[in-house]
C-alpha cells in the first residue's frame, strides 16, 4: 500500500478533529456507541496514518495488515483486541494492538488499561494503544498485567485537540503510523523507556516487572506444580516422584486446556472460576474433566487411573487457590492471544524439571541428564520457521491437498512439539491458501465461511493432523505436551458453533486420538535388544525401546518419512549398557558418544529417497576429526542444500556455536548427486521472522576433496582461492611447535577431601585457593587471559596457582619453563583478530585453562619469533576466522594452522625467516617500552613504532605466502562474507527508516 506521508495524515487528522469538535456533545453522549465511533472516526484516523483498515489495497483476506474485530461484548472480556496491526509478510505476529472504546465516560480506567495491556503482553508487544478518538493513550506492556497497577502503566497521552498541533501529532505519527511501525518504532521506543533501579525496583507497582510471557508463565507453572505436588503428597504419602510428576502435569494440562476453551469461546461458560461452588474444587474439576472428555477426547481429559479414581484425596484448599489464580477473573494470561508456539517453548523448559519426593517432602529438580548442561534450551521460533519452511514448505509447494495427504513429516526427538506445531501450522496455511485460490476444488466439509472469511473446517484440520504429523520422544510428559499443543492448534479459530456442529455431525468426540502419531519411545534403541539379551527388564523399561516398523507401519511400508526436522539432543550422556547397543547399531560416531550424531544417522535411514532433512546442530561437527564419518555420510547420502551458521548464544545461556543443515536424501541409487550448497548465516530480525544471508554457492566437491571432508560456511566464493593458496604446500603448525592446553584448576572432589565440601565449593566458585593458603615452592604466578596481548605478556593479576596434586589436569612442567608462546583461549568471534599470541621467557609463570602454551619442537629450525609473527598476522587470522568455527581457541585447531615449510639452510628461505624474526624482536622491545613509559609522549612514540612494525610484519607474511595485491585487499578490507544475497521474508517493505526524535521537526518542516 502506498504511503502518503506525514502531511497527508496531518491534514486528515485536522479534518476529523473539526467534525468531532463541531458535534462534541453528541459524540461524547451515552447514546453514541463504540461501533459508531469506529466507523466515523477511528477507522478514518488509522487510514490517515497509512493503515489499510478497510482493505482497499490488501484484498486477500489471508494477507491483510489490519484485522478489525467486530465490537461484540462477551462478558468481562472479549475474544480479541479491537485492532491488530501487522507488517507484510508476517501476518501471524501483530506489531501493534489497539483497543477501542466509545467516547462517553472516562477512558483511563483500570479495566480498560488492563484489557489492552493483557492483549498486548500475551502477544509479546511492548506497547499497546487505547483510543476513543477523543483520547489516544499508549501503554507500557512489558510488565506482567496486574489490574491493581494497570492504571499506572500509561506512557503517552494525546487529546484529540493535540492532533491539530504539528509537533504533538508528529510525536504520535512517528510512533503508530504504518510508516513508523514498519521501521520498528515501537520496539525502539520501548527500549528507551525507563528501566527499574535497584535490587527491588518499583516494589508493589509492577510485580513481575520486565518478564516476558514465556518466563512469567513458566515461573507460575513451576509454582503451581510444586503446590499441586504438596497438595497430592500430603494426603497420598505413597506417591513417588515419578507419579507426582505425571499427575501434576496432567492436572495442569487440563486446567490450561480448560482456560484455552474459555478464552477462545469454544466453551460458552467460565467454569474454572466456579470450581468449588457445587462441592469441593477438586470434585467440580473432575466432573468437568469427565464432561469435556465426552466432547473432546484426547490424552488430556481421558480417565487417569489415579486422578480420576473415587478414592483420590488432596488438600482442596491449595487446589482451589491454583484454580482461582488461573481463572479468567484473576489471571494475566489470555489463552486466545498466546501463540501456540510460545506455549510450546514454555513447556519445553517446564519439561526439564521433575518432582523428587521423599517420605515427607517434595521438591522440583532438573532432570539428572540435564544437570550437566544446566537446563533445557528451546529452539527459537525463527530457527524453527526457517527449517520447516525449507524442508516441508518446499516439499508441499505446488502440490494439491490430495498429494499432500500422502506425505508424512516427523520429528524423532520432538520434546514439547515446537517443530511439529510449526509443520502443522504451515500445512494449515498452505491448504487455506490453496482453497482460497481454487474455490472450485473445495470438497464438501473441507471449508466453511466465518465473518465472510474462508476457514478450514475442524474435519479438514483433523484430517491433516492425522495424515501428516508424526513425532517420537522418550519422555512420556513430552509426548503429552506435544499432543496437547497440537490439539490446541487444531481448535485455534474455532467457535462454539463450529465445534459443536462438527461433533453432532460425526457423533463422536472432536479431537482425534494421536497415540499412533505421537509416540513415547526411544528413537535410537529398538526392541531387538530383548532378543539380544543386552539388558534386564528394569533397564529395558528405562530405555523404553521402540521399533519404527511397529510404531509407524504405514510410514515404513512407504519406505520412510518425506521430511524429518528437529533439534536433536546434544551432549546427552549414555550409560554403559546403552553404549553396548549403540556400538552395535550405529557406525558414524567416533570416540566420544555424541547423541546428536546418533539422531542424524537414524534420521538419514528413516527418510525415503527424495525426502528432506533439516536439523539444528552444534557447529563443531563440520570440522572436528571425530565427526569426519558423519560429514562424509551426509555429503554422500543427504544432498546438502543450505548450511547456515546461527548467532552466538542462540540458546539462552549456552556458549556454543550452532548451525542449520538442510538437504535431500539421494535418488533411487541411494547416493546424493554432487551439488552446490548455499552457505551463510541466519539471524532473527528486530521484527518477527528471520533474515537469511546467503553468502555464496559452494560446490560440495570443494568439501569432499578436503582432508576429513571438513568445510566451513564462512568461506565465500572469493575467499576460497585465497584459502587454497595459503594452504598450498604448507605444513601444520604441529610439525614445528608442540602445543598443549594450560592447567585445569582444582577438582571439587579433590579439594573436598582436604578442605571439606563447603570450603571446596567456595574455592572453586571464587578461584581463591592460591590466595588462602600459605605460599610454598609449589606456587607459581597464574597467567590469566587478560595478561596476554599481541606479542606481549605481563603478569599483573596477583593471581597464584599451586602445581599440586589437587589440580584437575596437570601439564608437564617443561611447558611452563623457558621461551614459549601463550595464546588466549577465549576470543570474541565477531572480532577480526581471533588469535592473540604473546611471548614469555621465565620459569615462574604457569598458564591455567584460559591459555594454550606452545614450545618449539627440538628438531625444528624455525624460531619461536617466526611462529609468533605468523600467529599474530592478519593472514593467519583470516584463515583461522574462516576455517575454524569454535569460539574457544583449541589445541587441535591451532595445530592445523598452515605454515610455509622454509628450509633455513637455503639462503633465500633463511632471509625470509630472519626478516620476521628481526621485526618481532623489535616489536617486543617496543612493547616493553610502552608498558614502562611514564609520559604520554613516550607512549605515543612507541605505540606508533609498534603500529609500523606490525604493518611490516603483515607485509612480510603476505610475501611469504605469495599473495597478490587483490588477495591482500580481500583479507584487509574486503567483505568477510562476499556480496550478500538477501533472502528476507520479513524485510520486504520499502519504508524509509524512522526519523530519530532530533530530526523529526526538521523533516516535518522540509515536507
Amino acid at each position: 500500500m502506498p504511503i502518503q506521508g506525514f502531511e497527508h495524515a496531518f491534514r486528515e487528522a485536522q479534518r476529523l478533529v473539526a467534525i468531532f469538535q463541531a458535534n462534541y456533545d453528541h459524540f461524547t453522549s451515552a447514546a453514541y456507541q463504540e461501533a459508531e465511533v469506529r466507523n466515523d472516526f477511528i477507522n478514518a484516523f488509522f487510514i490517515a496514518l497509512g493503515w489499510d483498515v478497510t482493505h482497499q489495497e490488501q484484498t486477500n483476506p489471508f494477507e491483510q495488515e489490519v484485522k478489525v474485530e467486530p465490537p461484540v461484548a462477551t462478558g468481562m472480556a472479549q475474544r480479541r483486541a479491537d485492532y491488530a496491526f501487522y507488517i507484510e509478510p508476517n501476518f501471524r505476529d501483530p506489531r501493534l494492538i489497539v483497543e477501542a472504546k466509545k467516547p462517553h465516560g472516562t477512558i483511563a480506567t483500570a479495566d480498560n488499561y488492563f484489557q489492552a495491556i493483557r492483549y498486548a503482553w500475551n502477544k509479546q508487544n511492548p506497547v499497546a494503544g487505547l483510543t476513543d478518538f477523543e483520547h489516544f493513550h499508549l501503554l507500557d506492556c512489558r510488565f506482567k498485567p496486574n489490574i491493581d497497577t494497570a492504571i499506572s502503566q500509561h506512557v503517552e497521552r494525546f487529546h484529540f485537540q493535540d492532533y491539530t498541533d504539528r509537533e504533538k501529532f508528529a510525536r504520535l505519527y512517528w510512533l503508530v503510523s504504518r510508516e513508523a511501525v514498519g521501521a520498528d518504532s515501537l520496539e525502539k521506543y520501548a527500549a528507551e523507556l525507563p528501566k527499574p533501579q535497584g535490587k527491588a525496583p518499583r516494589r508493589g507497582l509492577f510485580p513481575g516487572a520486565y518478564k516476558g510471557i514465556d518466563d512469567a508463565f513458566l515461573e507460575d507453572l513451576d509454582g503451581y506444580r510444586l503446590a499441586l505436588a504438596r497438595a497430592f503428597k500430603s494426603r497420598n504419602p505413597d506417591l513417588d516422584g515419578e507419579t507426582l510428576t505425571e499427575t501434576t502435569q496432567r492436572t495442569l494440562d487440563r486446567l490450561v486446556f480448560m482456560r484455552f476453551l474459555e478464552d477462545k469461546l469454544i466453551e460458552p461458560a467460565h467454569f474454572v472460576a466456579r470450581f468449588g461452588q457445587h462441592g469441593t474444587a477438586w470434585h467440580d474439576f473432575i466432573a468437568e474433566s469427565r464432561r469435556l472428555n465426552g466432547i473432546y477426547n484426547g490424552i488430556v481429559f481421558k480417565r487417569h487411573g489415579i486422578l480420576d479414581s473415587t478414592g483420590f484425596q488432596l488438600d482442596d484448599h491449595a487446589f482451589a487457590g491454583i484454580c482461582g489464580d488461573l481463572s479468567h477473573q484473576n489471571s494475566p494470561y489470555d489463552f486466545n492471544s498466546i501463540p501456540i508456539h510460545i506455549l510450546g517453548s514454555i513447556y519445553e523448559r517446564f519439561l526439564g524439571n521433575v518432582i523428587v519426593a521423599t517420605e515427607k517432602r517434595v521438591r522440583i529438580e532438573l532432570k539428572p541428564e540435564l544437570r550437566k548442561n544446566e537446563g533445557v534450551y528451546y529452539t527459537p521460533d525463527f530457527v524453527v520457521s526457517y527449517i520447516v519452511e525449507n524442508t516441508v514448505g518446499k516439499l508441499v509447494e505446488g502440490k494439491t491437498p490430495e498429494q499432500i495427504a500422502q506425505m508424512r513429516f516427523a520429528d524423532i526427538s520432538c520434546g514439547s512439539g515446537s517443530f511439529l506445531i510449526a509443520v502443522y501450522d504451515l500445512l494449515l496455511r498452505y491448504h487455506l491458501r490453496f482453497y482460497s485460490e481454487n474455490p472450485r476444488k473445495v470438497a464438501k466439509g473441507e471449508c466453511e465461511t466465518k465473518d465472510g472469511v474462508l476457514h478450514l473446517s475442524v474435519e479438514k484440520k483433523r484430517e491433516i493432523l492425522l495424515n501428516n504429523i508424526y513425532g517420537v520422544d522418550i519422555d512420556h510428559q513430552a509426548v503429552e505436551v506435544t499432543q496437547l499443543s497440537l490439539y490446541l492448534k487444531l481448535l485455534d479459530e474455532e467457535t462454539i458453533a463450529s465445534a459443536r456442529g462438527y461433533q453432532l455431525k460425526i457423533h463422536a468426540a472432536i479431537l482425534p486420538p494421536l497415540d499412533r502419531n505421537i509416540v513415547c519411545g526411544n528413537s535410537l534403541i529398538g526392541r531387538n535388544i530383548a532378543s539380544e539379551r543386552l539388558f534386564d527388564e528394569e533397564e529395558e523399561r528405562k530405555l523404553n525401546p521402540m521399533d519404527f516398523k511397529d510404531a509407524f507401519p504405514e510410514v515404513t511400508s512407504r519406505r520412510g518419512f518425506d521430511a524429518i526436522v528437529g533439534n536433536p539432543p546434544w551432549g546427552a550422556e549414555f550409560r554403559a549398557v546403552e553404549k553396548r547397543f549403540l556400538d552395535k547399531a550405529y557406525t558414524l560416531n567416533s570416540g566420544k558418544y555424541e547423541s546428536y550424531v546418533y539422531f542424524v544417522e537414524a534420521a538419514s535411514h528413516l527418510l525415503r529417497q527424495g525426502g528432506r532433512f533439516g536439523m539444528i546442530l552444534p557447529s563443531y561437527w563440520i570440522s572436528r576429526s571425530q565427526t569426519a564419518a558423519l560429514r562424509r555420510h551426509l555429503l554422500t547420502y543427504i544432498a546438502p542444500e543450505t548450511f547456515l551458521v546461527l548467532p552466538d548464544n542462540v540458546f539462552r545461556g549456552v556458549k556454543m556455536d550452532a548451525c542449520i543443515y538442510t538437504g535431500t536424501k539421494g535418488g533411487s541409487g541411494g547416493k546424493a548427486a554432487i551439488a552446490e550448497i548455499g552457505v551463510g548465516e541466519l539471524a532473527a530480525c528486530e521484527k518477527p521472522g528471520y533474515l537469511a544471508r546467503r553468502l555464496t554457492k559452494v560446490p560440495v566437491s570443494e568439501w569432499t576433496a578436503t582432508p576429513r571432508a571438513a568445510f566451513n560456511p564462512r568461506i565465500s566464493a572469493h575467499d576460497l582461492p585465497i584459502i587454497r593458496k595459503i594452504e598450498r604446500g604448507a605444513e601444520p603448525l604441529d610439525n614445528f611447535i608442540e602445543l598443549t592446553q594450560g592447567l585445569t584448576l582444582y577438582r571439587r572432589s579433590t579439594l573436598a577431601k582436604e578442605f571439606g565440601i563447603k570450603r571446596a565449593d567456595e574455592i572453586v566458585k571464587k578461584r581463591e585457593f592460591h590466595a588462602n593458603r600459605k605460599k610454598n615452592k609449589t606456587y607459581k604466578k597464574e597467567l590469566l587471559g587478560k595478561d596476554v596481548e599481541r606479542y606481549f605478556v605481563e603478569w599483573n593479576a596477583e593471581s597464584w596457582v599451586s602445581y599440586g596434586p589437587w589440580l584437575a589436569h596437570a601439564v608437564d612442567e617443561r611447558f611452563f619453563q623457558g621461551p614459549r608462546i601463550v595464546v588466549q583461549k577465549i576470543r570474541n568471534p565477531s572480532l577480526k583478530q581471533r588469535l592473540v599470541a604473546g611471548y614469555l621467557d621465565d620459569n615462574e609463570t604457569y598458564s591455567a585453562g584460559v591459555l594454550l602454551n606452545g614450545i618449539r619442537r627440538p628438531n625444528s629450525a624455525i624460531s619461536l619469533f617466526f611462529v609468533l609473527a605468523l600467529l599474530n598476522s592478519k593472514l593467519l587470522n583470516f584463515w583461522y576466522r574462516k576455517c575454524i568455527l569454535d569460539v574457544s581457541i583449541r589445541v587441535v585447531d591451532l595445530e592445523q594452522l598452515p605454515i610455509p615449510p622454509l628450509d633455513v639452510s637455503k639462503a633465500s628461505d633463511k632471509k625470509k625467516h630472519d626478516v620476521l624474526v628481526t621485526l618481532v624482536q623489535a616489536i617486543l622491545g617496543a612493547k616493553e617500552k610502552i608498558h614502562s613509559a611514564k609520559s604520554d609522549r613516550d607512549m605515543g612514540f612507541y605505540g606508533n613504532q609498534c603500529a609500523s612494525l606490525d604493518r611490516q610484519i603483515d607485509e612480510a607474511v603476505y610475501k611469504l605466502y605469495g599473495l597478490t595485491d587483490e588477495e591482500i585487499r580481500v583479507i584487509e578490507g574486503g567483505s568477510p562474507h562476499g556480496p550478500p544475497n538477501y533472502d528476507t521474508p520479513t524485510l520486504k517493505t520499502q519504508l524509509k527508516p524512522k526519523a530519530t526524535p532530533k530530526h523529526r521537526q526538521k523533516m516535518i518542516g522540509d515536507e
